[in-house]
C-alpha cells in the first residue's frame, strides 16, 4: 500500500475540515446580514478581510500539517527497515 493511500481521507472525514466549512458557512452569514443590515462598509471590509485570513491560514496550516505528516512517516517507515540514511524513493521509482 502507497504512503498517499495510508495517510490520505476524504475531506468529510476530517473533523477540521468539517469544522473549517462550518465556520465559514458562518462568516459569510454573518457578511451578508450585515449587507442586509447596512452595516459601516469599513466594518464589512474587515469581516472580509478576517474571513479571507482564516481561509488562508488554514490552507497553509494543513498543507504544513500533511508534509509533515508525510515526511514522518517516510522516516519511521525507512528507519523500520534499518536504514542508516533516508531513502525518500519508492522501489517502484528506481529504474534496474
Amino acid at each position: 500500500m502507497s504512503i498517499a493511500k495510508e495517510l490520505e481521507k476524504t475531506p468529510l472525514q476530517s473533523k477540521k475540515f468539517i469544522a473549517y466549512v462550518f465556520a465559514n458557512i458562518i462568516n459569510k452569514f454573518l457578511i451578508f446580514w450585515m449587507i442586509q443590515k447596512d452595516i459601516s462598509p469599513t466594518t464589512i471590509a474587515w469581516a472580509v478581510s478576517a474571513s479571507v485570513f482564516i481561509d488562508v491560514g488554514y490552507i497553509l496550516g494543513q498543507s504544513a500539517l500533511d508534509i509533515f505528516v508525510r515526511m514522518t512517516h517516510i522516516k519511521t517507515t525507512a528507519l523500520k527497515k534499518g536504514s542508516k540514511t533516508l531513502d525518500v524513493t519508492d522501489d517502484k521509482d528506481k529504474k534496474d
